[in-house]
């Protein structure tokens, strides 16, 4: 008995199940009432082959059903017997991939946003917990957020993105992992989720971000980054955030992009509290050739490195007052006020050890 296991368990179907499905497929297109009959005849093959672990012949009689499920436009039996393929005892993962994989290449047939959502939730149901389709489950799990935001959802479409760790999926491109991450973050921030905006975007590695051929992504990243650093207003960082901005490949290639980027950088390390790094960048920002293009700018470092009080209002003034980063937020430019009045301090504090202010 053992014997005649072993050899049911290597029977090669897949000759005579290329021969059976095409009549029963053709005999549902001549009458679409014989689907339930046509299905089950199907059915029948898919255990044979399925308890025999003949996987090419297991493959494509799923794939057979799912398609005709599809083809009839029963998207409801489709979803019915993607589960239920999913399900049955002694399933090969590549059938539960093939048909995952099949599924999502007919998410965008389907005729309405009802029926769409339906599909991708069937397709994550079988997917979750499963390792070998867990790249099919991040990308449905990203267009069902792509809909709920367009529904104005964005706490669900920030939830559901988060489910997804992205970063322990092997099979998953470089450059699909960044963006998922990005968009893990922008969702975070655009429901004013600050502190999970920060925790994901350390994810995303140094090493990632100066690929080449990455760069646009890059630039997203830091977008994000002043936006999530902006809202606790810290200063230096900000300015960090735009300096990388100015230094990627593709922005200094592009006078409006690097002027752009230069010129928000020195205003928010001006913006903050003086410490050993603020001081090195001040200098680096002084010793860069194109910050000559830009002569406010060029002032302003230069008072701010040079051992002289500075007076105020500042000489650049009317020119630093047209910049959007200090005109929309008048408490940055009370901030830059500060940050002068302190420069003086500790330039008065080389030549005296008391003062005394009217």
């Amino acid at each position: 008995m053992a014997d005649q296991t072993v050899d049911f368990l290597t029977v090669d179907y897949y000759a005579e199940i290329q021969a059976k499905i095409p009549p029963i497929v053709d005999s549902v297109k001549g009458d679409k009432s014989l689907l339930s009959s046509a299905l089950d005849s199907l059915l029948v093959l898919e255990k044979k082959t399925r308890l025999a672990a003949d996987q090419r012949s297991t493959v494509l009689l799923a794939t057979a059903i799912v398609q005709l499920c599809k083809d009839c436009g029963e998207w409801q039996l489709l979803n019915d017997y993607t589960l239920l393929l999913s399900k049955r005892r002694a399933q090969l993962k590549k059938v539960v991939q093939t048909i995952v994989q099949l599924g999502l290449k007919f998410v965008d047939e389907t005729p309405d946003q009802k029926v769409k959502i339906a599909l991708i939730e069937t397709l994550r149901t079988v997917s979750t917990g499963k390792m070998f389709v867990e790249l099919e489950l991040a990308r449905m799990t990203r267009l069902l957020a792509e809909m709920k935001e367009k529904e104005g959802d964005i706490a669900g479409a920030a939830e559901i993105m988060q489910e997804v760790s992205v970063e322990t999926i092997g099979s998953m491109e470089a450059r699909e992992k960044l963006d998922f991450i990005l968009e893990q973050v922008r969702l975070c921030l655009a429901r004013k989720d600050f502190i999970r905006a920060e925790i994901i975007s350390k994810k995303v590695t140094d090493k990632q971000l100066n690929k080449d051929d990455l760069q646009d992504l890059k630039l997203k990243h830091f977008t994000l980054m002043v936006e999530l650093y902006s809202n606790r207003d810290a200063y230096l960082d900000i300015s960090k955030s735009y300096q990388s901005i100015y230094n990627t490949k593709i922005v200094q290639e592009d006078e409006k992009q690097w002027s752009n980027a230069l010129s928000r950088s020195v205003i928010f390390l001006a913006l903050s509290s003086f410490d050993y790094d603020v001081s090195e960048m001040l200098e680096r920002f002084k010793a860069d050739p194109r910050i000559e293009q830009l002569p406010a700018y060029q002032a302003l470092l230069t008072a701010l490195t040079t051992k002289e009080l500075i007076a105020w209002p500042l000489s650049m003034e009317a020119e630093l007052k047209e910049h959007p980063e200090l005109q929309d937020k008048p408490q940055r430019w009370t901030d830059l006020h500060k940050r002068i009045v302190q420069h003086n301090i500790r330039i008065i504090s080389e030549y005296y050890t008391n003062i005394r202010s009217a």
